[in-house]
């Protein structure tokens, strides 16, 4: 039997660098996405944004003006609300691991850190931001274990979107079609 968070994670194990970043970014755009009912428009918005602009600085291997001023502008209007939204630590898990090193660099991030964030920290916790809030939205008067029934449900649906992305961006770690009889 396969599982999937189990076999998602041994996947992710494989994947590092400007991969290990962009599907870190896809996990936490997806779930924005996902959770879009709990973020407000306008810092769902920056918070879009600030991926997208981490995007291009990966993609170009230094932080820009643009990752500069996005990360202002999120910081800005995220520190005015009292309670961030679960999707925004995914958002913020996701850059720091693209582009960390960049913004130290750059002198907005001091190099304090030892341990970096990694692919599979980002991908644990898009799975379970997105199966508390679709716990939290169950209807009332639902029972614990129907709670938890309901956490794990969609847990593994985020689990499953995740390992698709993996399969479907990754390149076959053993060589294309290696082996397979013609």
């Amino acid at each position: 039997m396969i599982v999937l968070p189990k076999r998602l994670g041994e996947l992710l194990e494989d994947v590092d660098g400007v991969r290990a970043a962009h599907l870190a970014l896809d996990f936490a755009e997806h779930s924005v996405a996902v959770l879009a009912d709990t973020v407000d428009p306008p810092l769902r918005a920056l918070c879009l944004d600030f991926t997208a602009a981490a995007r291009e600085a990966v993609a170009g291997g230094a932080a820009t003006e643009r990752l500069l001023r996005a990360r202002s502008d999120y910081l800005a209007l995220a520190a005015r609300i009292p309670r961030s939204p679960d999707a925004l630590h995914v958002a913020d898990a996701a850059v720091d691991l693209g582009c960390r090193r960049m913004l130290e660099d750059a002198g907005v991030l001091i190099r304090a850190r030892k341990v970096y964030t990694t692919l599979q920290y980002v991908a644990r916790r898009a799975q379970s931001d997105v199966g508390r809030r679709s716990a939290e939205l169950a209807s009332p008067g639902t029972d614990r274990d129907g709670l938890a029934r309901i956490d794990r449900a969609a847990r593994w649906e985020e689990a499953r979107w995740q390992l698709l992305r993996v399969v479907t961006t990754e390149p076959n770690p053993h060589g294309a079609g290696a082996g397979l009889p013609r």
